[in-house]
């Protein structure tokens, strides 16, 4: 199977060649220097790898919904997913600080460390200046140039590449020259311990893009080809660095590890060339993060989001950018550039990333057990169907006004007082030798919805109560400036026969189940019960992972398996789409996230902390008081208005369904 070659450049340099430079030059040497030692840092690489793959599958699920639909009707889920995008811009912020960081270390060692010292007036600890003046200065330029119209271009993402290559090939040189090869056998796999190797996994996690499996299959399978790709190279840094260094915890922490490698290794002359390099290959990767970044801010300006105001992805029309947008970003990483320790920054990085897919795991795994509608007032509900032309017209009978089934009115634009006259009408007839001529949609004047399930053509679709199970009526109504019942009569009559060319109102009691399972009130609590076993083992597998105390490890995974493999026979809706992961994909996603979450938490909380409440409150903010951002509905929003195809222009007002229980399928047409 060919691939074409643009498509190949677009995968690898479009929000994944900053993550592979980042993750092989910078994330592997820290990992390995400082966290868990080169033969540590391989494991966790190809940990950090398998879980990437998890994450693309449940994030190019999310990114096919529809957040125009969920921001109208589910305020919760658009929540949930509103924080694994606020979450994401925070990684993202931090990957740009990490970069500035590196590329402030990288000059500072270019001079000789003369040039924090001319800036603070003292000298800082080697290989990290603090506070990083030189980040700042950077991250202004940055944003100036992307201000007054810089695209990244081909030609930067070529430039990195080379520089990646030039610094991994000095690497190998200088492995082959002064390495010691005996230390494969001689250094301790896990140093740090079970922790040791899972905060190195999950800082690794972020050098494999998760937007690698979007489109069809041949996209997903050259993703996948990419990512191992990525861990070959990471793999590689990993033996190369078990060969130079030997892993201590005396040692003080070292922003660029290759810069103390060197030294170590009487490269002394090597120094400026390989920090010039780093900071051509930061430079490219920063020119690729940044404005990935700042277009995450664009996107919640835009009409399926709506949190910030649109003045903020306002675009200049003399260069393109979205200034404001940009201003915002470089404000926010010049702050975690200057005041944050690079060892903090990583572990924001690993934790708001790990998290990020923790929220979309965790969303698609319930919502196919949730059911799709559920009722809100005390009246019975109705339902629509198309009217076999094989059945006569029904008779007008009288109803009661004190009956205790709700009914439909129909009523002219302006106040009348209604007239019941009720209408009995049959189930279409489920005989498919007729062809349907007609195919009338019902339109209920709600925002787009997801595609409904399959339901067979001669099934109807219908809103179920749990009380009603026969054939129930419609009700007509009578305008009040009629003077006789004549004209009230023909009035009626003229109404029922349009009605009933085009549809039919109907209750009708549950579907068959061997027909068509799904989800239910009980089923719904049910799964509910068992999302909270898997979450409660989830956490229960990473504390005793951290504890190293294997009963709470074992009794966690059992938690996870076997509430997974009873949801899997759980009725649930069918997925939407091809690339909706399973149901142990999403428990397997959220274990694997809880695990390398616990292992970031204790230096990252603070700072997810803060921004959690930040988002939160803008969240809130712009939903009770910035009318400019979200879009209301009418004031009656319990009710919906549908104009009839008559001459004389008539409204059908729809209740909601009754409180209590569940429309187990959608209405036909309703898409």
């Amino acid at each position: 199977m060919a691939f074409p070659v643009g498509s190949l450049w677009d995968v690898v340099v479009s929000g994944t060649g900053g993550r592979w430079t980042m993750g092989t030059l910078i994330l592997a040497h820290l990992i390995a220097y400082n966290e868990t030692g080169g033969p540590g840092a391989m494991i966790g690489m190809a940990i950090g790898a398998v879980f990437s793959i998890f994450a693309g599958l449940c994030k190019s699920s999310v990114k096919s919904l529809q957040m125009y639909y969920i921001r109208t009707t589910h305020r919760t889920d658009f929540f949930h997913l509103f924080l694994a995008k606020w979450l994401d811009i925070l990684a993202l912020f931090s990957a740009c600080a990490v970069l500035v960081r590196t590329l402030s270390s990288s000059l500072d060692a270019m001079t000789g460390g003369l040039v924090r010292m001319y800036i603070l007036g003292r000298n800082s600890p080697a290989n990290e200046p603090w506070p990083d003046v030189i980040g700042v200065m950077v991250i202004f330029l940055i944003s100036g140039m992307f201000m007054l119209g810089l695209e990244n271009t081909k030609i930067f993402g070529f430039l990195m590449f080379l520089g990646v290559a030039a610094v991994g090939t000095i690497i190998g040189v200088v492995t082959g020259l002064r390495g010691n090869f005996k230390q494969f056998t001689s250094e301790p796999i896990l140093p740090e311990g079970i922790s040791g190797l899972l905060s190195g996994a999950a800082l690794s996690t972020f050098s494999f893009s998760n937007d690698l499996f979007n489109g069809n299959y041949c996209r997903r399978l050259l993703g996948l080809v990419v990512i191992l790709v990525v861990l070959l190279s990471n793999e590689l840094i990993g033996m190369c660095l078990t060969t130079l260094t030997k892993f201590s915890t005396n040692r003080d922490y070292e922003a660029v590890p290759m810069l103390a490698i060197l030294e170590n290794k009487d490269f002394h002359k090597a120094i400026p060339a390989i920090a010039c390099l780093l900071v051509l290959t930061c430079s490219g990767a920063l020119l690729e993060l940044f404005p990935e970044m700042y277009y995450q801010i664009v996107q919640l300006t835009t009409s399926d989001w709506r949190i910030l105001a649109k003045q903020i992805g306002y675009e200049n029309k003399d260069s393109g950018s979205p200034i404001l947008a940009v201003f915002t970003g470089g404000s926010l990483c010049a702050m975690l550039a200057f005041a944050c320790p690079l060892e903090n920054l990583i572990y924001i990085l690993a934790a708001s990333n790990v998290l990020a897919t923790f929220l979309r795991a965790f969303y698609l795994l319930y919502i196919p057990f949730r059911p799709q509608y559920t009722e809100q007032q005390s009246d019975s509900s109705l339902a629509y169907s198309r009217l076999n032309s094989s059945i006569k017209p029904p008779s007008s009978q009288s109803s009661s006004h004190k009956s205790k089934k709700s009914v439909w009115f129909f009523k002219r634009p302006s106040t009348v007082s209604l007239a019941h006259h009720v209408l009995p009408s049959n189930r279409a007839n489920k005989s498919n030798a007729r062809e349907e001529h007609e195919r009338e949609w019902l339109l209920l004047g709600e925002p787009p919805s997801p595609k409904a399930p399959d339901i067979p053509p001669n099934m109807e679709s219908t809103v179920l109560s749990d009380q009603t199970s026969d054939i129930e009526c419609i009700a007509l109504a009578k305008p009040e400036n009629c003077d006789t019942d004549e004209e009230s009569s023909t009035d009626i009559d003229a109404i029922v026969d349009e009605y009933r060319q085009k549809m039919t109102v109907s209750t009708a009691g549950p579907l068959d189940s061997n027909t068509l399972r799904l989800p239910t009130a009980t089923s719904w609590r049910f799964a509910l019960l068992l999302i909270a076993l898997i979450i409660g083992g989830s956490i229960l597998t990473s504390t005793g992972l951290m504890l190293w105390e294997m009963n709470s490890v074992i009794v966690g995974a059992n938690a996870v398996l076997i509430p997974s493999t009873i949801l899997m026979l759980i009725p649930r809706y069918a997925q939407t789409t091809s690339t909706s992961p399973a149901v142990i994909t999403c428990a397997v996603t959220i274990l694997a996230s809880t695990i390398l979450f616990a292992a970031s938490f204790l230096q990252s909380w603070p700072a997810l902390l803060l921004w959690f409440f930040a988002g939160l409150f803008l969240f809130i903010r712009c939903d009770t008081w910035c009318c400019l951002c979200l879009e209301r509905p009418t004031s009656d929003h319990h009710q919906t208005l549908i104009a009839s195809v008559s001459g004389t222009k008539t409204t059908i007002r729809v209740p909601r369904p009754p409180k209590g229980s569940i429309i187990p399928a959608r209405i036909v047409g309703h898409s």
